[in-house]
């Protein structure tokens, strides 16, 4: 009787183990993404010129080139294991009031999901600078 409790108590442990486990690295690809839409951001407000657009499979850094294809410095590197789709039309112009920035990150241990293309809960973050281009502005003293 004995053993049998102590087996159902370990895969008692064992799944909140995973559970813990899976939710821990979808907090990975979160954390990400809001550090990812801090620096676009931040790259709005300074006018640089970045073309985000980016597939899971590029690898980890995001912002390499300009919007003319040139190579250029990545403006953030992703964690371990995390993965992002940038959509086209996501760049930085160096126009006041143009920039646009829409991304789905997941991590690809995270928790499963059948409804995306990645097959794992993904995380949508947006910048739209076209809808309100005073959001970005840097205020004047």
């Amino acid at each position: 009787m004995v053993m049998i409790v102590l087996g159902i108590l370990s895969q008692i442990a064992l799944l909140f183990t995973l559970d813990l486990r899976t939710r821990s690295f979808d907090v990975t690809a979160l954390a990400d993404g809001r550090n990812l839409i801090t620096v676009v951001r931040n790259n709005f407000v300074n006018l640089d010129d970045v073309n985000y657009e980016h597939a899971p499979a590029d690898g980890p850094d995001i912002g390499a080139e300009d919007t003319a294809g040139n190579p250029r410095p990545p403006v953030f590197t992703l964690s371990p294991g995390v993965k992002a789709r940038v959509e086209n039309g996501s760049e930085s112009t160096g126009i006041p009031g143009t920039s646009y920035f829409e991304a789905y990150l997941f991590h690809e241990n995270g928790t499963d999901d059948p409804i995306p293309p990645s097959g794992k809960r993904e995380y949508w973050i947006v910048a739209d600078e076209t809808v309100d281009p005073e959001i970005y502005k840097v205020p004047t003293p």
